[in-house]
């Protein structure tokens, strides 16, 4: 113990004694920087060879950090805010670009539902729940207020349930990849589609429990703020101009792209930096058109994915191809700072309560609403079991986190003492629900599908450094 506490002091004095020459970065900032995503590659790379899902070992390597460095860290509030809206643009509009609507025509009305219905219903059930669950504990001594800092009020509480709606493609796609060609491409292709979209409408969720609940008085009736009611009416019109604004900027920016590719690009290289100076065009249109930037990022992907037409070799999937080395960076990214930033202290209070929702989350809402949503027939077929047990979390509920450090303490009825430590108690929170939901799925999901589809063939062992 001796040697890890000399270890920790160590560290983080050598890391920061002096600036790294030329920069006003720490001494150590671009090793450690390296070292994690070399570790991330590492762990990703083990991951898939066991068949799990690799972001629990990333935000993990993330906490790493924090047991060694303690305190002590490279990144700056200016950093993270910066490099959160980046990677959170980047990501919604390579999933514009991933939402190809001619794929799930035969799926196109539950594929509407699943993330727009299921997501408002999911999140309304999620955010109560949680609500209930940490006042019905105020009276156990073991878990007062569900082991979180301060009273959580009913806002608090759908803002973090709006942070766990959206699904990730990439790390469904992971554990579903040893099941492909037995797992329908209409499954696949309906989890690839809800991904995009919740993340879109999660974005337009989260301003609009803002709006409500920064507006709402200290007044309550039953614990919900009196003026919640009188505010959702005036909340609804500003995410509605934000939508629309966004759908407008993004319709504008995608239509000038689609002209603006065959006669600027040349070669395949440069449509990389097209793209990404696209999306960015596409997120400050929709800033400066009521505040709908990332709308407008997702909106622009999604035109550029379905009207490729004049544009010759540089359609929809040539950006994606270009682009997908940014989205895994971003990834990567986005899993790594929430490790970084959480406290270790924080998860192990937060733990018995961020179990409990991913239970909820993943083992009872998951599939009642995609059973409600589905339609006739009741049955519980093939696709509709690799549904409901896919749709994992991980990358944009870690991406929306981040701004529940700016915005729970200015919700009313938070205290003024309290809201800074409630926001990192319940960013601590979204991180146990993602880690223990991916690791719940991770154990169950081959197990359901074995099931079902009958189990996979022995896996014959590769070397690590093999592509095969």
């Amino acid at each position: 113990m001796h040697g890890a506490g000399l270890l920790g002091g160590l560290v983080p004095a050598a890391v920061n004694s002096a600036l790294a020459p030329g920069t006003n970065l720490p001494r150590g900032f671009f090793l450690m920087i390296s070292a994690l995503y070399i570790l991330s590659l590492l762990l990703h790379r083990l991951a898939i060879r066991f068949g799990f899902p690799s972001a629990p070992a990333i935000l993990l390597l993330g906490l790493s950090v924090n047991l060694i460095l303690g305190a002590h860290g490279f990144i700056s509030h200016a950093l993270v805010e910066t490099l959160h809206t980046l990677s959170l643009a980047l990501l919604l509009f390579y999933a514009g670009l991933n939402t190809d609507l001619s794929l799930i025509r035969g799926l196109l009305p539950f594929a509407l539902l699943l993330p727009t219905a299921g997501v408002l219903i999911t999140g309304l059930a999620l955010g109560s729940l949680l609500w209930a669950f940490a006042a019905l504990n105020l009276e156990l001594p073991l878990l007062q207020h569900g082991g979180l800092n301060g009273s959580l009020t009913l806002g608090a509480a759908l803002l973090t349930a709006v942070c766990l709606l959206p699904t990730d493609a990439s790390t469904t796609a992971e554990m579903l990849e040893p099941w492909h060609g037995r797992v329908s491409p209409g499954s696949t292709r309906l989890l690839d589609f809800e991904a995009a979209l919740s993340s879109a409408a999660a974005v337009l969720c989260f301003d609009l429990v803002i709006w409500v609940f920064q507006g709402a008085s200290t007044g309550a009736l039953g614990g919900i703020p009196t003026d919640a009611v009188h505010e959702l009416p005036t909340g609804l019109a500003v995410v509605l101009a934000k939508l629309f604004g966004g759908i407008a900027a993004g319709l504008f920016v995608g239509v000038i792209a689609n002209r603006l590719i065959p006669l600027l690009v040349r070669h395949s290289e440069q449509l990389l930096l097209l793209a990404i100076a696209v999306a960015f065009m596409a997120y400050a249109a929709g800033t400066f058109l009521g505040g709908g930037g990332m709308v407008a990022v997702y909106v622009c992907g999604l035109l550029l994915a379905n009207r490729p037409h004049g544009r010759g070799p540089f359609g929809h999937t040539a950006m994606l191809q270009a682009l997908l080395p940014f989205d895994t960076a971003a990834e990567f990214t986005l899993l790594l700072l929430l490790g970084r930033l959480v406290n270790p202290a924080d998860l192990m209070r937060v733990l018995p309560l961020g179990i409990l929702v991913a239970l909820l989350l993943e083992v009872l809402l998951r599939p009642l609403v995609v059973w409600l949503l589905s339609g006739r027939p009741r049955r519980w077929s093939v696709d509709r079991i690799v549904v409901s047990a896919g749709g994992l979390r991980s990358t944009l509920p870690v991406a929306l986190s981040f701004a529940l450090l700016e915005q729970v303490p200015r919700l009313r009825n938070v205290a003024a003492q309290d809201g800074e430590a409630l926001a990192t108690d319940l960013q601590a929170l979204v991180f146990v629900v993602v880690v223990a939901g991916l690791l719940l799925k991770g154990v169950l999901l081959p197990r359901l599908l074995g099931r079902v589809l009958g189990p996979l063939p022995p896996r014959a062992e590769v070397p690590l450094g093999s592509d095969h």
